[in-house]
């Protein structure tokens, strides 16, 4: 089953602003047990506050440089996030009920964030009945489901998802003058894609907001992988402390596979057996994979390189997650590959399986 699934409707954004502003936040209904104790911003973690109880309401004063997209924790390791605000300078209030907490006063970009909240949980529930049927079916199955089920959970994942996406888009051209979309767009920028977020922000009203630099950074990365985009160059080192350039094999005149992947990363390790089928039939054709390794412990990274009988260079700077490529490439998850052309521009991104091999055969088997 598919598990990119709908990101978290509580992740939360950190805005730039250069005056300071003052903010009360309540949170008022059925406080329940725990009570909210806590105010705090998921972008970078700081929490603004800890929360005063008094008279069963309780209450958050905050003094924030510029406006700040923020969570309601209730818990002391902070895994049950009962609310997002933006806090702005106006006073909001949140109200508890029936176990479910809403923004029941507040700024326009309060309001329009919770009405955008609501509007995709409820699109959200034919989501929500797909993983009970395909948690009852891998019970069932024992994990083994048929392959004429799966394919129509994978399908049903597919319109779901799509009609979220076109849903959650709907929503940012309509609120193009407040900072709701700055939600949207930082939890869900990717699935939006590059000419829709490109357009959206040529007039949108808070288009240069710090909170807005990695999508941005984002969208530069999505560019590099593009159909018809030219090669731009990772440096690292191989196993040999060699200092290397992707731009020594891409642009060769070969047509090259550039495979991110890790040694901790067991999809990666489970596609590598047709990596290695697909360089085997193709490496005297005029065919590369170079890989570029998200491992931080060159140990671990050299061990498993053996232990997969990988033949191809490999490419890290050893920092993990906070690799170079992650940002050049806009890379949120492996494995994840770029086929390029013998000119060095990429002919399409992210083969995996068979589609893997029936593209190299468009281009190899002649």
């Amino acid at each position: 089953m598919k598990k990119n699934f709908l990101m978290s409707l509580l992740a939360a954004i950190c805005l730039a602003a250069c005056t300071e502003t003052k903010n009360e936040i309540k949170v008022v209904g059925d406080l329940g047990d725990p009570q909210p104790t806590f105010l705090y911003s998921m972008f970078d973690g700081k929490t603004f506050d800890e929360g005063q109880v008094a008279d069963g309401v309780v209450t958050f004063a905050v003094d924030t440089i510029g406006p700040v997209v923020a969570v309601i924790g209730r818990s002391a390791d902070r895994r049950q996030p009962l609310c997002t605000v933006i806090i702005d300078g106006e006073p909001i209030e949140v109200t508890i009920k029936d176990g479910e907490a809403a923004i029941t006063k507040g700024s326009k970009s309060n309001m329009a964030l919770t009405d955008a909240m609501e509007r995709v949980k409820e699109a959200s529930t034919p989501m929500d009945q797909l993983m009970k049927e395909y948690s009852e079916a891998h019970e069932k199955y024992n994990g083994d489901i048929p392959k004429d089920m799966m394919d129509g959970f994978d399908k049903r994942y597919d319109e779901i998802t799509e009609d979220i996406i076109a849903l959650q888009k709907q929503i940012i051209m309509e609120n193009k003058d407040n900072m709701a979309p700055l939600y949207l767009l930082r939890t869900g920028g990717d699935a939006f894609g590059v000419e829709f977020i490109e357009e959206f922000l040529k007039d949108y009203k808070y288009k240069d907001c710090k909170a807005l630099e990695p999508v941005i950074a984002s969208i530069s990365g999505e560019k590099n992988k593009l159909p018809g985009a030219t090669v731009v160059d990772f440096v690292g080192k191989d196993l040999n402390d060699k200092e290397c350039h992707l731009t020594d094999y891409v642009g060769k005149g070969k047509y090259v596979l550039v495979d991110f992947w890790a040694s901790w990363c067991g999809p990666c390790k489970a596609e590598m057996p047709n990596v290695k089928a697909n360089y085997e039939k193709y490496k005297d054709k005029g065919f590369e994979v170079v890989g570029i390794s998200f491992d931080d412990n060159k140990e671990d990274w050299a061990k498993c390189v053996e232990t997969l009988g990988i033949t191809w260079p490999q490419i890290s700077d050893l920092k993990g997650w906070k690799c170079a490529a992650s940002d050049l490439y806009n890379i949120k998850g492996i494995p994840a590959t770029i086929l390029y052309g013998p000119d060095g521009k990429v002919i399409k991104a992210n083969l995996r399986g068979e589609e893997l091999g029936k593209t190299l055969a468009e281009y190899l088997d002649k």
